[in-house]
Formats: C-alpha cells, sequence, structure tokens
C-alpha cells in the first residue's frame, strides 16, 4: 500500500465514523437513549483519523492541503467535527446539540467525497506563517458558531413543542441560549482575530490589506452580522427563541461565505495566483 492509497483509506475510515457517529445521534435523540460514551469515542477516533488522513496527505504533497475544493472541504469537515467533539465533552447537560449538526457535517462529508481527490500546488502567496493562523482562526470561528448552531436548535425545537420529551433532560432554555451567547461571542473574537491574520497576509502577499473581492466583502458581512445578533441580545433582552433564530440566521449567512463563496469564484481572492 503506498502513501496515496494508506491516505485514502484513513480519510474513508473517518468518513464511515463521522456517517456512524451522525445516525448513532439521531437514533438516541429519537429513542431517547443516551450512548454518551461510546458516541464521544466514535467522534473522536473519528476525527482523529481524519487529522492523520490530513498529516498524510501533508506529507506527501510537500505544503499545507487547502489548495483546490476537496482539500478546503475537508479541513473544514475537520474543524466542525473537532468543535462538535470538543462542545459534546465540555457541555455533558447539553450534549443532544450534536443530533442536531452531525447532519449538516455528513453532507458537507458527502460534498468533499464528489470533486477529484487530486494534488493541487499551492502559489508562492501562501508561503508565509500568516496563511496557518489565518486558517486555524477561521476555523475556530465556525466551529464556535456550529456549536452554537446546535444549542439554538435545541431552544427552537423545545418552544415549538416539538420533541420535548426528548430534550426534557438538558439544561433550562436560559440557560442553553446563555451558552450559546458565548459561543457566539467566541465565534466573533475568533472570526475578528481570522480577519486581522489574513489582512496581514494579504499584505505580505500582494501589498494590500483589503482588496474588496467577493470572500472579502461577504466575510465583513458575517462578522457585522454576529456583531449585530450579540448586541440586540444584550440591548434588548431578547427571549432564547429569538436568540436561536438570530444565530440561525447568522450561521447561514456564514456558511454561505464559507461553503458557497470560495467555490463559485475563480479564486479565493483576487491576485491569488
Amino acid at each position: 500500500m503506498n502513501a496515496g492509497e494508506l491516505e485514502s483509506a484513513v480519510l474513508w475510515s473517518a468518513v464511515v465514523g463521522n456517517t456512524i457517529a451522525c445516525v448513532v445521534s439521531m437514533f438516541a435523540l429519537v429513542f431517547r437513549k443516551k450512548p454518551e460514551r461510546s458516541l464521544l469515542a466514535l467522534m473522536l477516533v473519528s476525527w482523529l483519523l481524519h487529522t492523520l488522513a490530513i498529516v498524510l496527505r501533508w506529507q506527501r504533497v510537500g505544503h499545507l492541503p487547502v489548495g483546490n475544493m476537496f482539500e478546503m472541504l475537508s479541513a473544514n469537515v475537520w474543524g466542525l467535527m473537532g468543535a462538535i467533539v470538543i462542545g459534546y465533552w465540555l457541555l455533558p447537560r447539553m450534549r443532544s446539540f450534536a443530533a442536531l449538526v452531525l447532519p449538516i457535517v455528513v453532507l458537507v462529508m458527502g460534498w468533499m467525497m464528489l470533486p477529484p481527490w487530486e494534488e493541487a500546488t499551492l502559489p508562492p502567496s501562501y508561503n508565509t506563517i500568516w496563511l496557518f493562523i489565518h486558517i486555524g482562526f477561521i476555523k475556530l470561528f465556525l466551529g464556535s458558531a456550529v456549536v452554537a448552531l446546535g444549542l439554538g436548535g435545541i431552544v427552537m425545537l423545545r418552544r415549538l413543542r416539538f420533541g420535548q420529551e426528548r430534550f426534557s433532560g438538558l439544561s433550562k432554555d436560559e440557560m442553553i441560549d446563555a451558552t450559546a451567547y458565548r459561543c457566539m461571542a467566541l465565534a466573533l473574537i475568533f472570526d475578528t482575530l481570522g480577519i486581522v491574520a489574513g489582512s496581514i497576509w494579504a499584505h505580505s502577499a500582494w501589498g494590500r490589506y483589503w482588496s474588496w473581492d467577493r470572500l472579502e466583502v461577504w466575510s465583513l458581512l458575517t462578522w457585522l452580522s454576529i456583531g449585530l445578533m450579540l448586541h440586540v441580545r444584550a440591548s434588548y433582552k431578547t427571549s432564547p427563541l429569538i436568540n436561536a433564530l438570530l444565530v440561525a440566521a447568522t450561521f447561514v449567512l456564514a456558511f454561505f461565505t464559507f461553503f458557497g463563496i470560495p467555490f463559485v469564484s475563480r479564486a479565493l481572492h483576487q491576485g491569488m495566483f
């Protein structure tokens, strides 16, 4: 088995593990089971396998694997799953959130499997530590947002009187809402740091901090929407349901920004190649 075949086998194992974790989490929610330790172990092992697959590809191609659609989607799936694992571990009384967001990860994972798994070369502008910092903070931002989305989903389903019995053993809506608020506050911090790091990278690569290309404009809109959502909650003391809806709307915008715009533009940023 050569390096490419080993990477493929490891990645497929991670894909299967994530899919099983999604099914188990939804089964546990519907039938009110609590395989929490088993599910956490399964998600952690799957995430570690995905980490190994990325490391193997990195070693094989000789650079950070973020050069084409497959590699970017793989990195995003890895970041989202890492955040879900951490959230599942740190929030024992809110763990049902995983069943609401794992299907999103599985859908993105299915999308990841569609494009060719071919290798990609990176332009010289990628050869900087600021790229690693920029990507790292954006992954932390998306991870914080997806956990907040799952928590908001619990509140929405409860308030709409759908499956109240299945969420009866969880924390009260007010506590879940407060936790989602903290996650979104972290998302704003990480997004801010990601934008700043990206601007420094842009200046070192192309001599400008900002160029108003599609991704930069939509990133700014996403950042403003998070700030507006946090401001509305803090200033107007809105209900947990309204807050959950605002979190969902913000996540939709962020998802479109980082999973839509990069794949309809000719390049991630103007002047990249």
